[in-house]
């Protein structure tokens, strides 16, 4: 005699289908690797970014990777609060970070942010995430459809994925960092030589 299971069909109904078999492993709760922190920046005044980055040094550690300096010119959506001829350009830390530290890196970052306002108008804005093998998440106040909760108010978004060699964009991907993927690419090989160089130094 069969053995049936029930699920669903989502109209009202339960439809019957044959019981597998066959045993299905059990998921193993293992920690996730580490990960590369990332910062996009966004600014006009080069000094306050530069005492901005060190705020962020002094608590996080060196940054180990700063890209070229891109004019901003995607969206005008900061222009109101932090004027025309913004500059975009993106770090990254040496010291890989556990995926459970973004929430204290945003706090962070949001309070270099408030440092440096001027009348409640920020003279730069720092985006914080990381990269891992597979995405680019970003850390972000706001909830929304796509966003899942981490803690201390801060919510998580998967920005880009990585497949087959180059970022790929979702429908909610900032046009910036899509365009600059290149600059992430690069941050990924640094971030798969550390990782690289730990696992040797574990084995060794």
């Amino acid at each position: 005699m069969k053995e049936f299971s029930y699920y669903h069909d989502g109209k009202g109904a339960n439809t019957k289908v044959p019981e597998r078999k066959e045993k299905i492993p059990l998921g193993v709760i293992s920690p996730p690797p580490a990960v590369k922190a990332i910062l996009g920046l966004l600014f006009k005044d080069a000094g306050a970014i530069g005492e901005a980055l060190r705020l962020i040094e002094g608590r996080f550690g060196p940054i180990d990777y700063r890209s070229p300096c891109f004019p901003f010119v995607e969206t005008g959506y900061y222009s109101e609060e932090m004027g025309e001829n913004l500059t975009r350009q993106y770090v990254s830390l040496e010291r890989l970070i556990h995926p459970d530290e973004l929430p204290l890196l945003k706090t962070v970052s949001n309070q270099c942010e408030e440092r440096f306002s001027i009348d409640g108008r920020r003279a730069v804005n720092l985006d914080p995430g990381y990269i891992g093998a597979a995405n680019l998440i970003l850390a972000s106040t706001k909830n929304f459809s796509q966003r899942i909760y981490l803690s201390q108010g801060i919510y998580a978004e998967v920005t880009m994925t990585f497949q087959h060699g180059d970022f790929h964009k979702l429908p909610w991907t900032y046009p910036d960092y899509y365009n600059h993927r290149d600059v992430f690419c690069e941050i990924r090989r640094i971030y798969r030589r550390q990782l690289q160089e730990l696992e040797e130094a574990e084995s060794s």
